[in-house]
């Protein structure tokens, strides 16, 4: 009887020929992860800039329809106990004579945040408790309370001056730091 030898592979894959395809697939789905990522980034900064305008659009509108701005401070945040001027534009002031929206008017409209997040908070029966940026900001307004011919005021260590605005809406997107490329502002 002889004794052959078999010089037939094996039929399957080797470990090593395993590894390299498993990093291979690895290295696939992280650039993918990343530039997912990325997209989901830019996504949420486009629907804060969309927001931040349609904010200052709304307060703009306040003003060409009662000739005057609301009656806030020049400075304020869009969450935090000072949502008096959210009333005023959602037209959800209640009843008084401190009414500054006296015709109710809906200047104002947006999508309902999500934890506090993208959107108009209400908060429980009929009150607002805030607008944020898709990454969990309040917005910060800036009014033209002088009605000077530009609004100057201070962002991210810089002057700003806007000439012929009435408003100026911003936050400091998903880094949460003003004067960075990731902020959201109404103005250019």
């Amino acid at each position: 009887m002889k004794n052959q030898k078999s010089t037939r592979r094996a039929k399957g894959f080797t470990l090593i020929e395993l590894l390299v395809v498993i990093t291979i697939i690895a290295v696939l789905a992280g650039l993918s992860f990343a530039g997912v990522n990325l997209a989901i980034k830019k996504a949420k900064k486009t629907e804060g800039l969309v927001m931040a305008s349609s904010l200052a659009t709304a307060v703009e509108n306040f003003y060409g329809e009662y000739n005057r701005l609301p009656d806030v401070p020049k400075q304020v945040e869009t969450a935090g106990g000072s949502t008096k001027l959210l009333e005023i534009l959602l037209g959800m002031e209640g009843s008084g004579s401190n009414i500054e929206n006296t015709r109710s008017v809906i200047f104002l409209q947006g999508k309902e945040a999500k934890g506090k997040k993208g959107g108009i908070d209400f908060g429980s029966g009929d009150s607002v408790d805030g607008l944020y940026d898709p990454f969990g900001n309040p917005y910060t307004v800036i009014l033209n309370t002088d009605y000077a011919d530009s609004l100057d005021f201070s962002f991210g260590g810089k002057q700003v001056k806007l000439r012929g605005k009435q408003v100026a809406v911003y936050s400091p997107g998903g880094d949460k730091k003003e004067g960075t490329p990731d902020d959201i502002k109404s103005w250019n």
